[in-house]
């Protein structure tokens, strides 16, 4: 009586989704374009019910209009009058209807999951898989579908980066097409790979790795080409909007992903280096991945073990230190049993909240993976102090501290603090030591953020100060702090430091080791961690003696005889008669690593580890790993009797770039970022010293690599020290060597200069090394316009470091000439790649960077901003060649260029008391391959360009001396002119006159073109003005209120709070409320805000 279910209902001439199923009363049906009706076949369960069909005029038959969806309502009545209702929507293309209903690929998934209105996903895939077949599948039959203008069952053939694939579907009537775009990406491919073509190796080589092109990025407009692997230069350009080579200001669209390079590269023919020497076979680039399971070697290692030692004495006492104590936060358990329990627990929650999306950002409080780790060291602590004589105790409370180092340092993990409420982690903040430090350096009037050089002398003044007083102990500390401090040159850097402060959670950690040592020195794994963290302090000798006992107590160890191999080569005497055996060791090292990379690259998923990094250093992240791999190729290099079993120097360092530069862009900018580029700068200095050994035939790629290595210097986020500028000139010098009429490169030459000087203007020949650093500049200059084979300046000739160098080349020329030859000719005038070594510094030295002089601090301070500006400020003047003729040491007057810069308005700032002729983005960029022209009674060669960058760098220069403050500002104004929107001139420039005439600071921000859109660099300048014009209470200076509107436009109102009310104190209220109106966007007699002008007494 009350059955109202249907028994059947179907749709002709169509199916509808979901199958039919009497308790389900939702359907949907999808028909061609020239299906104008369906028809619906209707059964009920009970016989002595009834039913309609809405739209059929009390029949079976529904009419549907083209390209809409009708909505069919079925109603069933019982014989009760019980009424249940099924709903069928059928949607009736249009012959205009260009959609797909299924989009699947062969291989990976779309991200994001497909839906017919989205119309770009992306894909990522092993390495190894090199073709992709698309199932789509358009709701109309007779819309045509083609892959990549192919039929939509051809295969698409990946390239071995980035593979852009367009899935286009047209209508039934063929008058519209929609474009579907896939851009499938395979991993990277986790080998060093060498074209069997050099000149395509010189040509596809990325710039900072060193190795092939990875979805290559090429920069709009450089000329020639600027490229670079994709993930790297969006790294770089996180905080640098500058071209890396030439250090062009980038423009808002300056990416144009290169498809047809990363073809060719897939394309072109290569083979893979193989760990005991020797190549695979050469293949496509795109098809290696098939050899890479092959690829794989065991390293075969003389057994040492039973030679070492087993039996050293631990000198330690374990004792429970401050910090420990506050750690045991854990006050209503005393089992610890339960407590270990507990801890591991915490450790779970702690990886499922890293794996859990967002776990970079700011995090509930309770849930950050920080305060598991936290939980997890309480609970540990607290165990121990119910039982404090169990080693195994100390290691797991020192690997969770570890942990809590690299969760910080590598995935930039804070944890919130309440200030509401006392936090249970009460241990002793790190930064007590750099205070000291910083109030020693205040103390001798250095400012601590002065370079290290500067710091650490005044850290020696004091403690000469304090010997000579006779005050032994504190001048003790004082060298403590002193040789603490010195290790941010190194290297090992921080993490060097923070290994050895027990006021870290890392040297915390070692003490932990330390102290499950002095318990049972019978364990190999305690032996390892205590000197895998004596390798992370430096301290190469001690760390040799435990990790030859772990390798005693067990010679399987395999990752104990990579930080001995490590050991052994960073140790002051180096490996010396034990060469081999490191070898042995980092080769091994190396192919653990590689096999790690291979399993990961293969596999679909992204894969993370479950177990905190003290228990399984093998990891891409663990720098000493490949550190290990730079110290054997160094080693194979000196060592020539291994070459046949073990892959070339040259290749080992490739292989180090590979990973180093894989894994940078991947961590955050803490200690592990710094010596991954570290490591970088390792591998171009080795690699162009490699090259200098053998220049003949070599000269094109040694310029390259020259380029090369000083732009990543300068844009390396490596702290400067006196070896980072010192091989930062070095290689400059080589550069110049090479092209010494090359406008680009003796920039290049004085920004380093520059750098060496500003780090300490106190030290001895500074006076040269500034007199030298304006003389390159000026041969800069000098050769605008001129051939790039051009006569060498005389100001380059005059230059000590040139002169040393022909002499040099001199004395060669005489040993290597018979004593009865005629010696014809002197030294060739160009000189060539030989004489300069570019090479890191033997042993543990690192490459090194130096910055291209320093921005005049603003207000007493350091300039600080973003974007643009700071990266300016942080590293100096920028490359550039020249283009307009000049005497040497002269400089013509310079015309600007026709383009206005883009996103710039075409007229200056509104405020600007003169205007500048047509603004330029300075469009003209310096390359190392110049365009070629021809002159008259000249060969044909390459013609250096004009930019801005030596008129900033020489007016930087002229800075440094008072006597030359108004031949400085004339460059900084050429600057301005050639390129308007360069932050830097007008900042620096402004700071300069700010000590005599604080308005002409002013008139100079006011040249600046104020952008459609400023930035917050721009806000920087607007500031500036706002600030000085209050400071100097020059409230009715016309120019006050246009640029507070445009201050607080991009800061908001709180920061013009302070000057809104000295204003209104002042009774500038006119003032006040055209601010106020102009940052609203809104007219001064507003409604809203004369209501508002009244609240606060302006009107």
């Amino acid at each position: 009586m009350d059955d109202c279910d249907l028994e059947k209902l179907n749709l002709k001439p169509a199916k509808f989704t979901p199958s039919f199923n009497k308790n389900v009363t939702e359907y949907h049906a999808t028909l061609p374009s020239d299906v104008d009706k369906v028809t619906f076949d209707v059964l009920t369960s009970d016989t002595g019910a009834s039913y309609s069909i809405s739209g059929s005029d009390g029949g079976k038959t529904v009419p549907l209009k083209e390209g809409v969806t009708t909505d069919v309502k079925i109603e069933v009545t019982s014989e009760d009058g019980t009424i249940k209702n099924y709903f069928v929507h059928i949607k009736r293309l249009s012959g205009k209807d260009a959609s797909l209903i299924e989009l699947k690929l062969s291989d990976g998934i779309l991200q994001p999951e497909f839906a017919s209105e989205h119309f770009e996903y992306c894909c990522l895939l092993p390495c190894h898989i090199k073709l992709l077949s698309i199932a789509a599948k358009p709701p109309d039959v007779k819309c045509p579908v083609t892959v990549n203008n192919a039929t939509s069952d051809t295969p698409v053939s990946l390239n071995i980066g980035e593979s852009k694939i367009d899935v286009a579907v047209k209508s039934a009537d063929g008058s519209v097409t929609q474009v579907y775009t896939i851009i499938v990406t395979r991993k990277p491919f986790p080998r060093y790979v060498k074209f069997i073509d050099p000149n395509l190796s010189l040509k596809y080589e990325d710039p900072i790795s060193l190795a092939a092109l990875y979805c290559p990025i090429r920069i709009k407009d450089s000329e020639p080409p600027h490229m670079f692997s994709g993930p790297l230069i969006y790294e770089i350009t996180k905080t640098s909007k500058f071209d890396p080579l030439n250090e062009m200001p980038l423009e808002n669209d300056w990416k144009v992903s290169d498809y047809a390079t990363d073809e060719a590269i897939s394309n072109a023919d290569a083979s893979i280096p193989l760990v005991n020497g020797g190549c695979s076979d050469a293949k496509k680039f795109t098809d290696l991945g098939e050899l890479l399971k092959t690829c794989g070697q065991k390293v075969n290692v003389e057994d040492k073990s039973k030679k070492f030692k087993t039996d050293v004495q631990v000198q330690h006492d374990p004792k429970v230190c401050g910090w420990e104590k506050q750690l045991q936060q854990i006050f209503d358990e005393s089992n610890p049993m339960k407590l270990c329990t507990a801890a591991k627990q915490a450790v779970e929650k702690y990886f499922a909240a890293i794996a859990s999306a967002g776990h970079r950002g700011h995090s509930q409080t309770g849930e950050s993976p920080i305060e598991h780790l936290d939980q997890a060291a309480y609970c540990y602590a607290t165990a121990l102090k119910y039982k404090p004589k169990d080693p195994n105790l100390h290691v797991q409370l020192g690997l969770v501290l570890e942990e809590k180092y690299f969760a910080e340092d590598l995935l930039g993990l804070k944890k919130e603090e309440n200030d509401d409420f006392p936090s249970l982690n009460v241990q002793a903040k790190e930064g007590s030591r750099e205070e000291e430090c910083g109030a020693i350096c205040k103390l001798h009037g250095c400012d601590a953020k002065a370079p290290l050089s500067l710091q650490l002398k005044a850290i020696d003044k004091e403690y000469q100060t304090l010997i000579n007083s006779g005050q032994s102990e504190k001048a003790d500390h004082v060298q403590f702090l002193f040789a603490w401090k010195s290790k941010q040159a190194t290297q090992e850097g921080l993490a060097a430091q923070k290994a050895s402060d027990d006021t870290s959670c890392l040297g915390q950690a070692y003490l932990k080791y330390m102290d499950a040592l002095a318990l049972d020195d019978t364990k190999a794994v305690y032996n390892f961690h205590v000197g895998r963290l004596l390798v992370m302090q430096g301290n190469y000798d001690d760390a040799i003696v435990r990790l030859e006992v772990t390798l005693g107590l067990n010679a399987q160890h395999q990752l104990a005889r990579s930080y001995l191999g490590l050991a052994l080569a960073l140790r002051k005497e180096g490996a010396g008669s034990r060469s081999k055996e490191a070898i042995g060791y980092l080769q091994e090292s190396m192919e653990s690593l590689i096999a790690l990379n291979t399993e990961a690259a293969m596999k679909p998923e992204i894969l993370r580890s479950d177990k905190l990094r003290g228990e399984s250093p093998l990891v891409n992240t663990n720098v000493y790993l490949l550190r290990g791999i730079i110290q054997l190729g160094r080693l194979v290099a000196q060592t020539p009797e291994v070459k046949d079993t073990c892959m070339s120097a040259a290749d080992i360092f490739h292989t180090a770039a590979l990973f180093a530069s894989a894994t940078f862009p991947t961590v955050a900018k803490g200690d592990t970022y710094k010596q991954l580029q570290w490591i970088l700068l390792d591998a171009h200095s080795n690699l162009l010293e490699l090259l200098s050994l053998n220049p003949k035939g070599n000269e094109k790629l040694i310029a390259l690599r020259c380029e090369r290595l000083s732009a990543f210097i300068k844009c390396s986020a490596i702290p400067t020290n006196e070896n980072i500028l010192a091989l930062q000139e070095k290689t400059c010098q080589q550069l110049v060597q090479n092209q010494p009429s090359s406008s680009h490169a003796l920039y290049l030459l004085g920004s380093a200069q520059l750098s060496k000087y500003d780090d300490n203007p106190e030290q001895d020949g500074a006076e040269g090394l500034l007199n030298d650093a304006k003389a390159s500049f000026r041969a800069s200059l000098g050769l605008e316009g001129k051939m790039a084979t051009t006569d060498i300046p005389s100001e380059l000739m005059d230059q000590q470091w040139w002169k040393k160098r022909l002499e040099k080349e001199k004395e060669e020329q005489k040993k290597a000439t018979p004593a009865t030859a005629t010696n014809k000719g002197g030294p060739p005038s160009r000189g060539g790649a030989a004489g300069v070594k570019g090479g890191a510094t033997a042993g543990r030295g690192g490459a090194v960077r130096g910055r291209g002089g320093a921005t005049t601090p603003a207000r007493g301070g350091t300039t600080v901003r973003g974007g643009r500006g700071a990266a300016a400020a942080a590293r100096g003047a920028r490359g550039g060649a020249a283009t307009r003729p000049a005497a040497a040491g002269k400089v013509s007057p310079v015309k600007p260029a026709a383009k206005a810069p883009t996103g710039k308005t075409s007229s200056s700032h509104v405020c600007s008391p003169a205007k500048p002729t047509t603004p330029s983005t300075g469009a003209t960029k310096p390359t190392t391959e110049p365009e070629t022209v021809e002159a008259k009674d000249q060969k044909v060669g390459p013609v250096n360009k004009a930019t801005y960058h030596p008129r900033l760098g020489l007016a930087r220069a002229l800075s440094r001396l008072p006597d030359n403050i108004e031949e400085s500002q004339k460059y900084y104004e050429q600057v301005i002119h050639m390129a308007p929107d360069i932050h830097d001139a007008y900042v620096e420039l402004a700071n300069m006159l700010m000590k005599s005439s604080p308005l002409k600071a002013v008139d100079v921000y006011c040249k600046f073109p104020i952008p459609e859109t400023p930035s917050f660099d721009d806000a920087f300048i607007f500031g500036e003005i706002v600030q000085i014009l209050m400071k100097h209470e020059q409230y009715d200076d016309p120019r006050l209120g246009p640029n507070m509107i445009s201050y607080g436009k991009v800061l908001g109102l709180a920061a013009l709070e302070k000057y809104v009310d000295t204003l209104s104190a002042k009774f500038k209220h006119d003032l006040c409320k055209q601010v106020y109106a102009g940052i609203h966007g809104k007219p001064v007699d507003d409604p809203d805000l004369t209501t508002f002008f009244k609240f606060k007494c302006w009107m």
